[in-house]
């Protein structure tokens, strides 16, 4: 038998926990009267950057006050469980109660939830897959990065966290996995745990979650079952059950919050492109996919260190994803970030074959073609595109036509954005040109034209763009334009997106959970998809694989459907949230 000594911070833990029980009762006591005093209303209301919705107030305010911080967040898909975490997390932070947080969330999720802390609630997470993140209090991770690390897990667990905030806890569902054990084992005081389907094959489930937040609050498996469950589907006692799961839990429906937005009208204008822009988009997809064979592969050596390998992985994928936006942007990464690096090697030539014949494309065929739209309307729009250059060529095109434009973009000040922003909403031009920085935090309910000019590959940003028209305060039905080019990726893609999920079309937040269904965690969508077109021998190759990814999302999303329904069921038979 092999003895393992606990750590100082370890012995703090158990010691300070393990303290005679009058000790004990006195801690929690004193926690209780400090969550509970005061909280009658959110003092974080006045520091952030939303107005939260009835619903999400209420749920903070229970987990703060009647649940003493540690509780269940099971509303319904696309009700805010992230709004409602982030107000639980800053009124906290501001009251002085907490000072370490460790979140944790499926892979996917990860960029989401940093960028929506940050614009909506002020709120930095310290990425865990970053250098340093050993000395900041505010901790992010995917689930399996730490669980897969064994470094990350033994330094997470010499630490004590005032908060352990898990989304999708339904990963949880199972007492007996690795990632269930290590979870439980954290070294936490509160702990709020979200999921739309708590349930999904077993009321034992529910079990297992709710001895995460306090152990034995249920008893034991063994009891729970025997005094709570006829089957795996079926509750008894179920007035007591009722009473000890709504002083842990919290579950809004849909139809309780009277939650009605206008109908989204989804169009695709299909583009054909030009013999120039084909020979440029094929040669472009062809050098990328070899550069990547020989180098990266390792077929042929040129001693590149991880770090490098890495870059120019990312180098490539980007290139990749421009190419379907414009040969402007395409370009642009071309000269600036991969031609630096072809010294002494026998693609720069090819490299530069391309950027000549890049440059004889002055608008491509889209461009045009989006023009010709807006000329058919003087009502305003949003044009999205995620990158820079494509928003320069865009802007400058508009101008030629004398369509008024106002371009909202990273590099602007925040004096400049905040002008940028009320020329539009003022009515001072027709025209909101937005990379991606416009798709988090901004109000734009007044306009319902919406134009995707290229489909990001991550489907969240997506969804993030659609967020900003259709939502609270939308009086129209909301017109969402994308503009897929034959024989790209885009099409490919936005007909797996539209064919299986229904991407333009499903609840916001309907999203983010069937993300963490699809069991490849390791990998975001868009790694996945940029891999895909690199190793694939040609485009039919490419097709299936994509098709596969397709079939991917759509077994997720009936499996959250299936669950969500199981759910349901057993929590109106106990009467959660009633």
């Amino acid at each position: 038998m092999k003895v393992i000594m606990p750590t100082q911070n370890q012995k703090h833990f158990l010691l300070k926990e393990l303290s005679p029980l009058k000790n004990v009762k006195l801690e929690l006591q004193s926690q209780a009267i400090r969550l509970q005093k005061g909280f009658d209303r959110l003092t974080c209301l006045e520091d952030i950057d939303i107005d939260p919705r009835p619903w999400q107030k209420d749920a903070a305010l229970k987990i703060l006050r009647d649940m003493q911080g540690s509780g269940i967040l099971a509303d319904e898909v696309g009700l805010g469980k992230t709004i409602e975490a982030g107000l639980i997390l800053k009124e906290l932070l501001k009251r002085g109660l907490i000072k370490s947080v460790l979140v944790l969330v499926p892979a996917p999720l990860v960029e989401q939830w940093k960028a929506e802390m940050n614009d909506k609630f002020n709120i930095v997470l310290h990425d865990m897959r970053h250098d340093g993140w050993e000395q900041q209090q505010l901790l992010i991770s995917s689930i399996p990065l730490l669980v897969r690390s064994e470094e990350r897990k033994r330094k997470v667990n010499e630490r004590f966290f005032d908060l352990l905030i898990v989304d999708e806890a339904h990963c949880l569902k199972n007492h007996t996995t690795a990632t269930y054990k290590y979870i439980y084992s954290i070294n936490k005081r509160n702990s709020i745990l979200m999921s739309a389907t708590p349930i999904q094959n077993d009321m034992r489930e529910l079990f297992n979650l709710v001895n995460i937040l306090k152990p034995g609050y249920l008893k034991s498996r063994k009891l729970f079952k025997q005094e709570y469950m006829v089957d795996r589907f079926t509750p008894k006692n179920i007035n007591n059950l009722k009473d000890l799961l709504n002083s842990v839990m919290i579950r809004h429906r849909r139809a309780d919050t009277l939650v009605e937005l206008p109908r989204r009208i989804v169009k695709s204008v299909e583009i054909e492109m030009s013999d120039l822009e084909r020979q440029f988009h094929n040669g472009v997809v062809d050098f990328c996919r070899d550069f990547y064979r020989k180098y990266v592969d390792g077929i042929i050596p040129v001693g590149w260190d991880k770090t490098e390998v890495n870059l120019i992985v990312l180098i490539l994928l980007t290139l990749l994803k421009q190419n379907c936006s414009s040969p402007q942007s395409t370009l642009k990464t071309m000269k600036t970030r991969m031609l630096p690096r072809l010294d002494g090697l026998e693609d720069k030539e090819k490299c530069q074959e391309l950027i000549a014949l890049g440059e004889k494309i002055t608008y491509p065929t889209k461009a045009i073609e989006l023009l010709k739209h807006l000329k058919r309307s003087s009502d305003q729009a949003i044009i999205y595109s995620e990158y820079l250059a494509t928003i320069d060529l865009l802007k400058q095109l508009c101008k030629e036509h004398n369509i008024s434009v106002t371009v909202y973009q990273g590099g602007l000040s925040p004096t400049e954005k905040q002008v940028a922003l009320q020329r539009f909403k003022n009515g001072e031009c027709q025209i909101f040109l937005s990379t991606e920085s416009g798709g988090q935090g901004l109000n734009l309910q007044h306009c319902h034209r919406l134009i995707n000019y290229d489909l990001p590959w991550n489907p969240m940003k997506n969804e993030q763009r659609i967020g900003r028209v259709h939502r609270f305060g939308q009086t129209k039905d909301v017109e969402i334009i994308t503009m897929p080019t034959k024989g790209t990726i885009d099409e490919y893609l936005l007909y797996i997106l539209t064919s299986k999920v229904n991407l333009f079309e499903i609840v916001i937040g309907e999203l983010d959970s069937i993300l963490s269904y699809m069991k490849n965690e390791d990998e975001s969508l868009e790694v996945r998809i940029g891999k895909i077109i690199l190793e694939s021998i040609d485009a039919a190759e490419i097709e299936k694989k994509l098709r596969a990814i397709g079939e991917e999302l759509l077994k997720a999303k009936q499996e959250l459907q299936d669950d969500s329904d199981h759910t349901t069921t057993i929590l109106n038979k106990i009467g959660v949230g009633t």
